[in-house]
């Protein structure tokens, strides 16, 4: 029998004031294979007493951990996820940091609602703690008894997350879209912006913080999935928005255990992200120039002569044409909204914009 008076309950949620204090929105993003948890790494604490993590991990790595081992590896028999075990010493605890979207869809790409989440992780416990080589301090109730069945009701207030990726999925059919438009849009206290290129095409905007507790990216989910061979692919047009969280990301989105994994918590943490990203910002389109010009009352003669000779000009390619010639163009193309005082590339009414809310890429005129 355990004497339950020295056990720690680790109730994190509830040491928050601002969690005991404000409700949050109600949310606005329905959580379902778009929008959901693409990571997420969970802190079990164990009773020490009645725990041997080693035996655990040798176990699921099925060889005998070295002296100094605390890591191990298994592969989930039902969908194939890699699930990634570490022991701490000092916090008497076992990390399992997995990606849940792959028990609810081995084959493709879609993400786990927030809603799931507690119900695969809860699975997963008691599916590697069965054997009893490590009892979950959860696992024991305030009368004393042991049990991986029945577990107290606060269980999910025990179980710390130790990280957690949000993610969101925008489908974008405009051709004038492009990741590259994102070039000089730099994450909030990022280092610097990069932009991956695979064949001459843009696929990621990636601007990485430099404490590493916190990590914004937006990718092309369909390239990707193609170039993995995922059997189930998502439709041309797809890109992906992840949020990173650890240590203080978590803490300001107030997500500290299981419990606080909801709907609202959940969505106020994808603002979060979306916000620090700076990709719900208004861009402009580097062509939004011959917009412009094509929008204004000249003729269809002198839009393509005054599109021309800029086009020229921006390739360093002789027209041929007379001073007084480009003199005439360049006033037209004043008379447009064209200023020869700024790049062309900043100039237009085209202006495209990423909504978070709707999932889409929405086209303006004006900011």
């Amino acid at each position: 029998m355990i004497n339950t008076d020295s056990l720690a309950r680790p109730l994190l949620s509830n040491r928050c004031s601002y969690c005991l204090t404000n409700v949050l929105p109600i949310p606005t993003i329905t959580s379902d294979h778009t929008v959901g948890v693409d990571m997420i790494a969970i802190e079990i604490p164990l009773i020490p007493s009645k725990s041997d993590p080693k035996l655990l991990l040798s176990s699921i790595k099925n060889t005998l951990l070295g002296r100094w081992g605390t890591k191990a590896t298994a592969v989930h028999s039902g969908s194939g996820t890699k699930i990634h075990f570490s022991y701490s010493r000092t916090r008497s605890s076992i990390t399992m940091e997995f990606n849940p979207s792959r028990f609810m869809d081995p084959d493709g790409t879609a993400l786990a609602p927030v809603e799931s989440v507690s119900r695969i992780c809860e699975l997963l416990v008691e599916e590697y703690f069965a054997d009893g080589e490590a009892l979950p301090a959860f696992a024991v109730t305030t009368e004393g008894e042991e049990s991986l069945e029945y577990w107290e009701e606060d269980w999910r207030s025990q179980i710390r997350i130790v990280r957690l990726d949000t993610a969101r999925d925008l489908e974008i059919t405009d051709p004038r879209f492009s990741i590259n438009l994102f070039k000089e849009t730099k994450a909030r206290h990022a280092r610097a912006v990069s932009i991956i290129y695979q064949n001459g095409v843009a696929e990621t905007w990636d601007s990485p913080n430099s404490k590493k507790s916190g990590h914004v990216k937006f990718y092309d989910k369909f390239r990707q999935a193609v170039k993995k061979k995922v059997r189930q692919v998502p439709v041309e047009g797809t890109f992906r928005f992840e949020y990173m969280m650890r240590k203080k990301h978590l803490e300001r989105a107030h997500i500290h255990t299981l419990a606080d994994l909801t709907p609202a918590k959940f969505e106020n943490a994808l603002r979060i992200g979306w916000d620090i990203s700076g990709l719900g910002d208004p861009i402009a389109h580097p062509h939004g120039w011959v917009n412009q010009i094509n929008d204004s009352s000249l003729s269809a003669v002198e839009k393509s002569e005054v599109i021309g000779l800029l086009f020229a000009e921006q390739t360093g390619f002789d027209l041929g044409l007379r001073p007084y010639q480009i003199n005439d163009l360049k006033a037209k193309a004043r008379s447009t909204g064209i200023t020869f005082r700024r790049p062309l590339s900043k100039q237009g009414n085209l202006y495209l914009q990423l909504d978070l809310d709707s999932g889409t890429c929405i086209v303006k005129k004006s900011i």
